[in-house]
């Protein structure tokens, strides 16, 4: 429970506004492309960030990333 399989290239959907004059929105669909990982004592990988195509962005990318890729990171606020 809690765990869900990430397999590049497999169908996304962003379910928060991360970045909306750029259109990384809620509900913007794409598709992985890359998965950042920390390994933990018991060596369980945990999603830190990952990288999505999102034909519906419309932002220049960050230096290291073709156009229409994004970084999305984890939640870190803790309330």
């Amino acid at each position: 429970l809690g765990r869900i399989p990430l397999v590049i290239g497999m169908p996304v959907m962003i379910t928060h506004n991360f970045d909306v004059e750029s259109g990384i929105v809620n509900g913007c669909v794409g598709t992985l492309v890359s998965v950042r990982y920390t390994v933990d004592s018991m060596n369980w990988r945990h999603a830190v960030s990952c990288v999505i195509h999102t034909p519906s962005t419309n932002d220049q990318p960050l230096s290291h990333l073709e156009s229409n890729q994004s970084v999305v990171i984890a939640d870190t606020i803790d309330v």
